[in-house]
């Protein structure tokens, strides 16, 4: 009876130990990228869409994220619209989306700027018939589309900190050419020849 849970225990063990001997760490997980990451301050942001959109960044980078090291403060400025989509015959909208634009900034605690970006997503939503049911309509396209905004947001400051900084190039200013004067009795070189003479 103890033996056949055991025995799957220890064919469970054996079918998993490859995973860690190939090198297979979560990005997400409590790993060895995360050991030195600080975790992620994300002040409020404005409006029913920006606090869900706070609530999922919270959930998905607010631990840290791989290549931050230390704490670090993400800023978020979300400007949201609606969009009409399609009428009614009677010209009453019929269907909408909510448009959503965050730009981004993550800087440490001393303020340098670790990365920046913009996003911009939307969600489609119906109008229901039934009285307050496009209300509930509404908050479920901002919900979608806080997520959405917090989705691409998570990916591109993963992108960019797994990219290093380019430094500026400089390119060198042309140096002025100068010319000697001929010297009396120095030779002169031949003039280029010209086709045609």
């Amino acid at each position: 009876m103890i033996r056949a849970p055991l025995l799957k225990i220890g064919i469970l063990a054996l079918a998993l130990a490859p995973l860690s001997a190939c090198g297979f760490t979560p990005v997400y997980g409590s790993s060895a990228a995360l050991a030195d990451a600080g975790p992620i301050k994300i002040p409020e942001i404005t409006g029913r869409t920006g606090h869900f959109l706070r609530q999922e960044l919270m959930r998905t980078v607010g631990q840290g994220l791989p290549g931050v090291k230390g704490p670090a403060e993400l800023d978020i400025k979300l400007a949201e619209g609606i969009e009409r989509l399609s009428f009614a015959p009677d010209q009453a909208a019929s269907r909408s989306d909510f448009v959503g634009t965050a730009t981004w900034s993550l800087r440490s605690v001393d303020g340098t700027l670790l990365a920046s970006g913009g996003t911009s997503e939307r969600a489609s939503f119906n109008f229901a018939d039934a009285a307050y049911g496009d209300l509930a309509a509404q908050t479920a396209a901002q919900q979608r589309l806080a997520t959405l905004l917090a989705r691409s947001i998570r990916l591109q400051m993963t992108v960019e900190i797994g990219e290093p900084r380019k430094a500026a190039v400089t390119i060198p200013a042309p140096q002025p050419v100068t010319t000697t004067p001929a010297t009396p009795g120095a030779a002169t070189p031949p003039s280029p020849l010209i086709p045609g003479q």
